[in-house]
């Protein structure tokens, strides 16, 4: 905000400084310091940087305006009274203004940092995105065995189904998803067995500054016994408890295969 209280009739140079040249839109122009208008308060917003010095507060040859600011008039009590945006050449006037004292001031708005996109890798959305990676890696391999599955359902007992009236619902629920039970039992304990190890992908995906939001088992382990904390008691101690985890279902699996045998 400008300090010194303005009236109708006055000009307010609102010169900024720590502004980079890149950050200067390629629309601007050459400072000016408008005329004074009756009634109304008059200004400009410029670049105040000359290359080999200058006086501060100036507005002098070579100093770029400042295009598209938000230009905020105050009455006494601070209220906002109006607003404006700058021109090119980084000018702006507040016409009929009325009696009193008034100061300017730039709006917030005009150093909001802009839209960066999204931040997939951020402490907000890395588990979706180590799911999605996860998602990926290991969706072919399902695919595939699903398929094989598939290929080995008699075709006869499907076009039985059909008909005997059955919809294709039906069939899919009542036929192709019992016959394809022991295959997709396979797929599911095998994701579980993945799942409760996966180590690789999340300290690939995500960086050391939100691995503590995309944090797993394994990598727990990992982390405490070798990337600094060199608790190795601790970290043997998660070792033995991911493989508590996976006991039941690894002896899950070994009971399937045997009944099947």
């Amino acid at each position: 905000m400008l300090a010194a209280p303005l009236r109708a009739g006055s000009v307010a140079l609102l010169g900024l400084t720590g502004i980079r040249s890149t950050d200067v839109p390629a629309r601007a122009e050459d400072a000016i310091v408008p005329a004074p208008v009756a009634g109304g308060i008059t200004g400009v917003v410029w670049r105040d940087f000359s290359p080999g010095g200058g006086t501060p507060g100036e507005v002098e040859a070579g100093e770029l305006g400042l295009p598209g600011v938000t230009v905020e008039l105050r009455d006494e009590a601070g209220r906002e009274a109006a607003q404006t945006v700058t021109r090119n050449d980084g000018t702006f006037a507040f016409e009929d203004v009325g009696a009193g004292t008034f100061r300017t001031a730039i709006g917030p708005e005009t150093f909001a940092e802009p839209y960066g996109g999204v931040s997939w890798l951020g402490a907000s959305l890395i588990v979706p995105a180590v799911m999605i990676a996860y998602i990926w890696v290991w969706a072919g391999f399902a695919m595939v065995v699903i398929a094989a599955g598939l290929a080995a359902i008699p075709r006869d007992l499907l076009e039985a189904a059909r008909t005997d009236g059955a919809t294709e619902w039906q069939v899919f629920r009542r036929v192709t998803v019992p016959l394809l039970a022991p295959v997709l039992t396979v797929v599911f304990v095998t994701m579980l067995i993945n799942v409760l190890k996966v180590f690789d992908i999340v300290i690939a995906v995500a960086p050391g500054s939100v691995q503590d939001e995309a944090n797993v088992i394994a990598l727990a382990m990992w982390r405490t016994s070798f990337a600094g904390v060199n608790d190795f008691g601790l970290g043997s101690a998660i070792a033995v408890f991911l493989f508590l985890l996976v006991v039941p279902v690894l002896a899950l699996n070994i009971r399937r295969f045997r009944r099947e045998v």
